[in-house]
């Protein structure tokens, strides 16, 4: 007598009933990579504008990248192993609407807790301050956009019985690697050129949120099992909407341009009234409303090839553009003379035009480009380089800050031409680090360099001056007397013989460059 055939035991199904049903197989392959392609996408746009985010606080350096990047790779990979455990835990798709409800929730807070916690994480340092702020705003999303995958890896197998385990792998890590590469073109390359930070950040969160819908679709989950995600996400995304971010009461104009936070501010009064660019956290630069003049004591420096009698101008070029006070105060002084100014954000030359008074000299040409490229493509050789180029906080940019650079700069000048650049660093004691490294790498280049502490000295950070040239200034600065009280009495005043500068300091070049950490160390110094 045969045996009675027993009833197949029931499988688990990721859509919610006991057998693989509705929807196909193939509905749930195809949303499962739709999911994973998007949701890959949202983290390398999340990414790249969060940098933007972080750079109005702590500049434009190699820190706030390291930092970034870091905490996200932590997060996402924290996110992979939860993914895979939650996944064979809870054999149902809403478990992938979850985890991109709930990464759609906080991006859409990303922008307001920024503004919330920023001021007082920019106080934490160039080191500290980044990581900080990076596992505070992006950690949890990372840890969830991270689960999607393995999840996604779970369930794709499971419709299939889990006859093809490997295939099912592949298929995601290969959706999820290619929607990060579009994300990150479509970043950089479009969305931070036409939108704004926050924009970006609300309109990701609105497409997560939106994939989190289609996979409670698929899942079969009721719309009241779903209330609670659409009420989070609807008060997010009023909070993220309505939450300002205001400028100071004498910021007259902002903008955020693919580089930086940009905002023109004006002080003062009638015929002391000023005018000044911010970019990110500093200031860059101010003039006179009234005549342009200039207004930070460091610009005035640009005089000092005048000290030599007969001095004559034909060409100079000023890397890095600030508020265009010396570029213009230059074509005043000297009207025939061609004056290339050389500024890798666009819109700083449109915010010149506009704001700075570039539009009334015609002999001043503004490049949008990057400053070592410039240098080394034009065919002009310069009387005057003025170096004035940051990244933020008195961050230089290191390839502007190197021995193969500055070999560059010597073979652009004329005859009896001047280089000069702009440091904010100390100039005696363990601020002076980063003074240090930059005479010793000038003196690899050029056989004579002087220095000018704009401020007049001590062990913290100001604008010092060098002056680097084929010809020795030091008897013009030393056995010249000139009318107390003039700009070249000043000159004379805050000049730095070599007996009086730090010594020993380490030399940058394009292969071993710590200019970074000098300055990091320089802000951690009390």
């Amino acid at each position: 007598m045969s045996k009675p055939s027993k009833t197949p035991k029931a499988e688990p199904s990721p859509t919610g009933g006991p057998y693989y049903r509705e929807p196909s197989t193939r509905t749930v392959h195809f949303v499962l990579g739709a999911i994973c392609f998007l949701a890959g996408a949202a983290v390398m746009v999340i990414e790249i504008s969060a940098f933007r985010l972080l750079a109005p606080l702590f500049g434009n350096t190699a820190y706030t990248w390291t930092a970034l990047i870091g905490v996200i790779l932590i997060a996402f990979s924290f996110g992979g192993f939860l993914g895979g455990w939650l996944a064979d835990r809870k054999l149902a798709l809403d478990l992938i609407g979850w985890l991109l409800a709930g990464a759609a929730v906080l991006t859409f807070f990303i922008p307001a807790l920024s503004e919330v916690f920023g001021e007082s994480l920019s106080n934490k340092g160039l080191i500290f301050g980044p990581i900080m702020i990076s596992i505070l705003l992006f950690g949890t999303p990372g840890v969830l956009l991270g689960a999607i995958s393995p999840a996604s890896v779970r369930f794709y197998s499971l419709v299939n019985k889990d006859s093809h385990v490997g295939a099912a792998a592949g298929t995601i890590s290969m959706l999820g690697s290619l929607g990060s590469f579009v994300g990150t073109f479509l970043s950089g390359f479009y969305l931070l050129s036409n939108f704004g930070v926050k924009a970006i950040f609300l309109g990701t969160a609105a497409v997560l949120l939106l994939l989190s819908a289609i996979a409670f679709f698929l899942a079969k989950n009721t719309w009241r099992q779903q209330l609670p995600v659409w009420m989070s996400g609807l008060f997010a995304a009023w909070f993220g909407f309505t939450a300002q971010d205001k400028p100071a009461d004498n910021v007259i104009w902002r903008h955020d341009s693919f580089y930086h936070r940009i905002e023109v501010s004006e002080n003062g009064e009638g015929a002391f009234k000023q005018r000044f660019l911010h970019l990110d956290s500093t200031v860059e630069g101010g003039v006179k409303i009234e005549d342009g003049g200039l207004v930070l004591d460091y610009q005035r420096y640009w005089r000092l090839p005048m000290l030599r009698d007969g001095f004559k101008m034909d060409r100079a070029l000023f890397l890095g553009a600030g508020a265009f006070g010396m570029p213009c105060e230059v074509s005043r002084e000297f009207p025939n003379a061609e004056i290339d100014v050389v500024e890798i954000d666009p819109m700083v030359i449109e915010v010149g035009k506009k704001f700075f008074n570039l539009e009334k000299h015609p002999k001043v040409s503004a490049y949008a480009a990057d400053g070592r490229s410039f240098v080394r493509k034009t065919e002009h050789k310069y009387e005057l380089i003025f170096g004035d180029a940051y990244n933020g906080v008195r961050a230089i940019p290191p390839h502007l800050a190197s021995r193969e650079f500055f070999q560059l700069v010597s073979s652009k000048l004329s005859p009896g031409g001047v280089f000069l650049m702009n440091v904010i660093t100390g100039v005696e004691g363990p601020k002076a680090e980063l003074l240090a490294g930059m005479l010793s790498t000038l003196r690899e280049v050029f056989p004579h360099v002087e220095a000018f502490a704009v401020s007049g000295g001590g062990d913290y950070a100001q604008n010092v001056i060098l002056m680097a040239s084929s010809e020795d200034w030091k008897p013009l600065l030393t056995e010249r007397s000139y009318v107390a009280g003039s700009l070249q009495a000043q000159f004379a005043r805050t000049y730095r013989p070599s007996n009086r500068l730090p010594s020993g300091g380490a030399v940058f070049t394009d292969d071993l460059n710590p200019v970074d950490a000098v300055i990091a160390r320089a802000l951690l110094e009390k």
